[in-house]
């Protein structure tokens, strides 16, 4: 009888996976409990209108189709290691010979619930799609306003973490505002929306070149954005923001990308940390006493590194080389040497026609239209689809070549 390999989750790493097994001696069976794969770098343009969420997420049964492996909807609530088996929410369980966890990781509020009931974290397109139609209400809110204070409140926009989703999201909510305010509303002229970045750290994107992370607070600065540097917030209850050394801020949206720890499914895992959820495994990704257990992505601690990035490129590397370890085994073959990551560098995009890019192992440092061309062409390679990046193309022509954007809809809960 085939062996079964059981994939949890269809996010960068899983379906890596997925693809690399292609023709292995095994069945595989991937589970999500959404039934399309999201390109999330891109889930920041479905929040700022660029993009519909269409084009960035693709039904994961026909990306596996050519693979021959199984889909299975369902949300995983267990995992039980002795017995080889998972535990899914529809009151099913599923075996495995080889388990690969790619669950992914969640929005890390350290603990505050009142961050994680108001603020929007971006982490899925019901979200985005929420914090889109939360930004286009506050424009029709303060329009209908007869009170100054309360009309500052709901056209003050605050995000917090300054690393890369903070850094795009922010420039592009300042060129959206941009487009609202001379089309849309020009009667608020006279109450300028504010956006604040608020970083935790003293600069923006910390893994940058100083010369890259400068160019990005002055993109910033440039695009009438305020930036509080050292920053940190404790308290939000969908009116006023709170942080230990600045002053309260009258705020309607909250959105917040301030950290991510490993799913609690991963971080429930023997040998995961406790700060990060994140698992040490072996040098072939496997976790100690369970050498059928792989764990990949953003579930996956290095054992004497650095941390790893929580990026696409290593979760995508990670789910590959997990695949290979395990079709070495099916096919009685010694294992691949160990797993080594080679970051193959580090796009940010500053807004239209703006980007910074950083590949190490060359000694790059890049920024301007030449990166922003680089970027575009790199997240169209990545988009799962053809449909999907015509779509994507369609609709960045569209927007740029109208200096406008695709989507201006409140979505009512």
């Amino acid at each position: 009888m085939a062996k079964q390999v059981l994939i949890l989750g269809g996010g960068f790493a899983g379906l890596a996976a997925a693809r690399a097994l292609q023709g292995a001696p095994c069945t595989v069976t991937l589970v999500d409990h959404n039934n399309y794969h999201l390109f999330q770098p891109l889930l920041y343009q479905v929040a700022t209108g660029e993009l519909p969420t269409e084009a960035i997420a693709t039904p994961l049964r026909p990306l596996l189709a050519p693979t021959g492996a199984c889909f299975r909807l369902g949300r995983v609530l267990a995992i039980d290691l002795a017995a080889h088996t998972v535990q899914l929410a529809e009151n099913a369980t599923l075996s495995y010979d080889y388990l690969i966890v790619a669950l992914g990781s969640v929005t890390n509020f350290f603990g505050h619930a009142d961050l994680a009931l108001h603020a929007f974290d971006l982490k899925g397109v019901e979200v985005a799609e929420q914090a889109r139609s939360r930004i286009l209400y506050a424009f029709e809110r303060a329009m209908s306003c007869t009170v100054a204070s309360e009309r500052s409140a709901w056209l003050t926009f605050v995000v917090t973490g300054g690393g890369a989703t903070g850094v795009e999201f922010t420039t592009a909510l300042l060129e959206l505002i941009q487009i609202l305010m001379r089309r849309r509303y020009p009667k608020l002229q006279n109450t300028p929306p504010r956006v604040v970045l608020i970083q935790g750290g003293s600069t923006l994107l910390p893994s940058f070149a100083p010369s890259l992370q400068a160019a990005a607070a002055a993109k910033i600065r440039a695009l009438h954005g305020d930036i509080l540097f050292d920053t940190h917030v404790t308290a939000y209850d969908g009116l006023t923001v709170q942080s230990v050394s600045a002053a309260p801020l009258p705020a309607r949206t909250l959105v917040w990308t301030a950290g991510v720890r490993a799913h609690p499914l991963t971080a429930a895992l023997p040998g995961a940390d406790s700060h990060s959820g994140r698992v040490v495994t072996d040098a072939l990704l496997r976790m100690p006493d369970h050498p059928e257990v792989f764990v990949v992505g953003d579930g996956l601690a290095p054992r004497h590194q650095s941390p790893w990035p929580q990026v696409a490129p290593f979760a995508i590397e990670s789910g590959r080389y997990a695949a290979t370890v395990i079709r070495a085994a099916l096919l009685k073959q010694p294992p691949p040497p160990a797993f080594i990551y080679r970051d193959p560098g580090s796009m940010v995009v500053l807004g239209r026609y703006d980007a910074v890019c950083q590949i190490d192992r060359w000694h790059i440092r890049w920024r301007g239209p030449g990166a922003w061309l680089l970027w575009i062409g790199l997240n169209l390679y990545r988009i799962m689809g053809t449909r999907n990046r015509a779509l994507t193309l369609l609709d960045w022509a569209a927007d740029y070549g109208n200096r406008g954007n695709a989507i201006e809809i409140i979505r009512k809960k």
